[in-house]
């Protein structure tokens, strides 16, 4: 019982999903849209500057949730480039990013979506960046 209890916590520090959420901005279509791509093989892939996926919310929906990652932030790297190496990494069937990324870059985010078979979505970014 001990050694069960330990390991969820474990894991729970590590999954992005058993963290504590709140529910994310995010219209009911784009949520049936990711439910559809979680059935492919690649992954759903959050930035950083997202918000914490909400399990509940996305389960609702029946998003695969054994199919979503937020990637750790980057120190190097901007969201726009994060995104971007995302796409073409060909991994993900789709990639959400918040709308922290400029219009003119959400466009060609877009564009590049298209070529490698994934879609990008925006979402309203953290309100409580990291501390």
């Amino acid at each position: 019982m001990i050694q069960a209890h330990t390991q969820a916590n474990t894991f729970s520090k590590y999954n992005v999903l058993a963290q504590p959420t709140s529910p994310m901005n995010i219209d009911n279509d784009t949520l049936s849209r990711l439910a559809g791509l979680s059935g492919q093989k690649q992954w759903i892939l959050f930035t950083a500057e997202c918000p914490r996926p909400n399990y509940e919310q996305f389960a609702s929906y029946h998003v695969s949730c054994k199919k979503i990652i937020q990637m750790k932030p980057s120190q190097k790297q901007s969201e726009f480039e994060i995104a971007q190496k995302a796409i073409k990494s060909g991994n993900a069937s789709a990639v959400i990013a918040s709308t922290n990324i400029p219009m003119v870059e959400q466009s060609l985010l877009r564009n590049l979506a298209n070529q490698f078979q994934c879609e990008v979505f925006f979402v309203e970014g953290r309100v409580n960046q990291y501390h």
